[in-house]
């Protein structure tokens, strides 16, 4: 559990109101964990918008088994949705003075949204805060304790960072050093009118933070606040090469966005990052395929049993 300071009561009337997006296609194997880790936060002024995107499996009915007042299921598209496109209309439905957008595969660690909020409140110049977070894969083992933020910030410190230094960090680490969307909590006067740009889809997260935060400040927590979970059907070698491809582009546009803050050596030294990043993701999601299939060797034929 995640010990706050916070200086507000979060069952209390001035506590600030919070929308937490669930955008989902098909999970009905882990919907429940993920609303269950939100559902169970300390802090309970939210409301839940769940944006299914035409589901076939049984991920409503799971959504639907909640009494939870507190949760919101849109209206089904009259067709299913690229991914921009259900992250964007859950956002206009939000009513909260903060958003987060938890995928539906990942985790809320205890203590999350209060810890968050309460930076908000306290670094009001701040659009947005960000955490560490931790890696599990598909079966909800840890994989990795504490990832992300780089050299942004101490472990379990505070730093109150502007746009230019995270863009350079990012940049130079080629890597989105923010994380995932459930590390994120973000001041909704910040979202920019369009939030998700159709050119990115590996950079769609760190693209989008970075126009919220432009040329403003950016508060950065070192603690451990989230899970995101890996599986190994996520990456294989054909979208390893278009990963590294497209975050070696976004990089390069970073630099035209804050000339001055980003060299020519800082972008060299990111592409090479970020190649072997990307490189280290797709050995590790392979290590997941071999440990499934040797899981499955070890299970009795039919015939046998």
């Amino acid at each position: 559990m995640v010990e706050t300071s916070s200086s507000f009561d979060s069952t209390s009337g001035a506590a600030p109101f919070v929308s937490v997006i669930i955008p989902v296609l098909n999970g009905e194997r882990y919907i429940a964990t993920c609303l269950d880790s939100v559902i169970q936060q300390s802090y309970s002024n939210l409301e839940i918008l769940v944006a299914n995107n035409l589901s076939t499996d049984h991920t409503l009915d799971i959504v639907n088994s909640y009494g939870d007042p507190r949760i919101r299921v849109l209206p089904d598209p009259k067709h299913q949705l690229r991914l921009h496109d259900n992250w964007t209309r859950a956002m206009i439905e939000a009513n909260g003075e903060f958003v987060k957008i938890v995928c539906h595969d990942d985790l809320l660690l205890d203590g999350c949204i209060s810890a968050q909020v309460d930076l908000l409140q306290r670094y009001e110049e701040a659009v947005l805060t960000c955490s560490r977070r931790r890696i599990i894969d598909d079966r909800g083992k840890l994989l990795i304790r504490a990832r992300g933020l780089g050299h942004l910030v101490r472990h379990d410190d505070v730093a109150l960072l502007n746009g230019r230094t995270i863009a350079h960090e990012c940049t130079r680490a080629g890597s989105n050093l923010l994380g995932e969307p459930a590390s994120v909590l973000i001041r909704r006067t910040a979202l920019p009118e369009v939030p998700f740009d159709y050119r990115w889809t590996f950079a769609l997260d760190i693209e989008f933070y970075m126009r919220c935060i432009g040329q403003k400040d950016a508060v950065v927590d070192g603690r451990v606040l989230s899970c995101f979970r890996v599986s190994p059907r996520q990456l294989s070698a054909s979208l390893a090469s278009r990963q590294a491809e497209e975050m070696k582009v976004f990089f390069t546009e970073m630099a035209l966005r804050y000339p001055g803050d980003i060299s020519r050596t800082d972008l060299q030294i990111g592409k090479m990052k970020s190649k072997l990043l990307v490189q280290a993701r797709r050995l590790l999601y392979l290590h997941l395929r071999f440990r499934d299939a040797m899981t499955a060797r070890r299970q009795p034929h039919p015939d046998q049993s």
